[in-house]
């Protein structure tokens, strides 16, 4: 099952290179994301203000502009969770389990264990993080080799 198969020993098809290409586009990903978000909410509020009329969904601009600010600010609090993933990572694609559902899996492991360290925080921001890091870091991976993740198949 591709959901959760790999290469076996696929981790042997990923250099170093690979591997902080793949981590670093991970960490560094939700800052143009984010960016993305406000600019948007930026400019609709720009027009209005400078003609000093009310500005129509204001609210609802003002909650993506904070979405995008929380977005950017993700790298400063993830990289802690993507350096510890590493050997986990590694043996997952080892063992031949790099599918995406086990990747999943595997951030919503690391989204509750930063829910319990960070105490008091909602479970599902973490959570939702570490899941999307971890679909993040395989797209990558996927994309730059993807032999060490598409199971072999044969008829």
């Amino acid at each position: 099952m591709a959901a959760l198969r790999s290469t076996r020993r696929g981790d042997r098809a990923i250099g170093i290179r690979d591997w902080l290409t793949s981590y670093g586009a991970t960490w560094l990903l939700p800052v143009p994301i984010g960016l993305a978000m406000m600019i948007p909410a930026i400019l609709w509020r720009w027009p209005f203000e400078a003609l000093g009329w009310a500005i129509p969904a204001d609210a609802a601009s003002a909650c993506v502009f904070g979405a995008g600010m929380v977005v950017i600010f993700v790298p400063a609090f993830s990289w802690s969770g993507l350096i510890v993933s590493v050997p986990a990572v590694w043996l997952v694609l080892r063992l031949g389990f790099g599918g995406w559902l086990s990747f999943a899996l595997g951030g919503v492991t690391a989204g509750v264990l930063a829910a319990v360290m960070l105490g008091g925080m909602a479970a599902p921001v973490p959570v939702s993080i570490g899941v999307l890091s971890a679909l993040a870091l395989r797209c990558v991976l996927l994309w730059l080799q993807p032999s060490a993740l598409v199971p072999r198949t044969t008829p």
